[in-house]
């Protein structure tokens, strides 16, 4: 632990200097101090750090040792910076709170690092390091409750979860990352105060909720979101089916992907509420596409083949729905507790057959161009889109046919 925390400040001795000589205190805070505990990797961590110092006084202090400054959250207190290969976030001292519908906390700045400390979200957050001497400040037994894996927080529940409602959200992902158990209280107050997430910005929701998924194994946050009602809340409809299947859901699928295990716990959801639940969300333009093909693809697998058996152009057009492979294919369908041995057979034995991870043209656009000396256009794109048909309707062809065949189609 004290070797720990003698590595966080010597990554920050310039900065630590620049503080003191200043006759300003810093302390390293939060997450950091948390993993040093539990002895997390320490290789180039990202660092939270407090002071008494204020805003424009940080600033002053960092700007001629940082390689790059931003200032998105200075007016709640806090400067961002990179710093040789690390990047850090100082914030003034400072308590905040939420009015009944404000979405964004008001903050009141203090020269006192306990009252910093009691308004962080829960005890095991709420420790800090003296950036100068490695004295450890613990003032609500976050290092003990760690210790006994228990989730408490520094003040009364309902202030805390009041003050910021995210922290119901966000107690999920301490509660599955180290394998907490929150105290009764929590749970009694997150029930009491559900309601109240509906103020938080669904930027902050989405980043907490892949936060979440990106976990080894989820699992204790997601029935912790279900005891305290607040599962309802974050998914508008209702996924109580799918999360008795959640083992299997994290087992299969990596963590490193929470879009497609996100997709996975969406699945048998109508496509329209899930267009409408990622745009609540606002998800990205890729991200809301990736969720919505799973769906599809998810359906029709569920869905079965026209006939009796799977033909190759159905494989390889749900296979191209995807654009993931066969693999990926594979571990959604394990993932989604599907029982479709029948497609699973099909789509090894078509593998085993010929390459599955690309349906495009044979062809590119400038060798089509140079086959039937065309300017780049419409119709460019037009032969590859009818060359893709082929792939998929009939399997690979060689790159000799393809021009065979474009000639014979399109050289009038």
């Amino acid at each position: 632990m004290i070797e720990n925390f003698d590595y966080l400040r010597s990554l920050i001795v310039p900065i630590t200097e620049k503080f003191l000589a200043a006759k300003h205190n810093l302390f390293l805070v939060g997450g950091v101090v948390r993993d040093a505990l539990v002895n997390e990797k320490m290789v180039s961590p990202d660092l939270d750090l407090t002071t008494d110092a204020t805003p424009d006084q940080i600033r002053a202090l960092v700007e001629p040792l940082a390689d790059a400054v931003w200032l998105q959250g200075e007016k709640f207190g806090t400067i961002g910076l990179s710093f040789r290969d690390l990047r850090m976030e100082i914030t003034t001292h400072r308590s905040e709170s939420y009015i009944s519908s404000s979405r964004k906390p008001s903050v009141i700045f203090s020269l006192n690092i306990e009252d910093d400390l009691s308004r962080r979200d829960f005890t095991i957050n709420a420790m800090a390091i003296e950036a100068d001497n490695g004295n450890f400040l613990d003032p609500f037994n976050g290092k003990s409750d760690l210790e006994n894996r228990v989730l408490k927080t520094p003040l009364d529940p309902y202030e805390s979860f009041n003050d910021d409602p995210l922290r119901m959200l966000r107690a999920a992902r301490f509660i599955a990352r180290y394998d907490l158990a929150p105290v009764q209280e929590i749970i009694d107050t997150a029930k009491e105060l559900a309601e109240r997430i509906l103020i938080v910005s669904p930027e902050r929701i989405r980043e907490e909720l892949f936060k979440l998924l990106s976990l080894h194994n989820p699992q204790k946050g997601f029935e912790f979101l279900e005891e305290i009602d607040l599962l309802k809340k974050v998914f508008p409809f209702d996924i109580s089916s799918n999360i008795k299947i959640l083992d299997k859901t994290f087992s299969v699928l990596k963590p490193n992907d929470p879009v497609m295990r996100l997709s996975v716990l969406v699945n048998g959801v109508s496509r329209k509420e899930i267009s409408k639940f990622v745009k609540n969300l606002r998800m990205s333009k890729d991200e809301m596409r990736k969720i919505e093909s799973i769906a599809v693809f998810l359906n029709k697998v569920s869905e079965g083949p026209k006939s009796k058996k799977w033909s190759d152009e159905e494989i390889r057009r749900l296979i191209d729905l995807t654009n993931w492979g066969v693999h990926d294919s594979i571990s959604l369908i394990e993932a989604s507790d599907l029982n479709k041995a029948d497609f699973l057979y099909s789509l090894d034995e078509l593998s085993s057959l010929e390459d599955l991870t690309s349906f495009e043209s044979v062809l590119t656009s400038q060798e089509v161009m140079e086959l039937l000396d065309l300017n780049p256009g419409p119709v460019v794109g037009e032969i590859l889109t009818w060359l893709k048909e082929i792939r998929l309707k009939e399997g690979l062809i060689t790159s000799d046919e393809a021009k065979t065949r474009v000639l014979n189609k399109w050289s009038e």
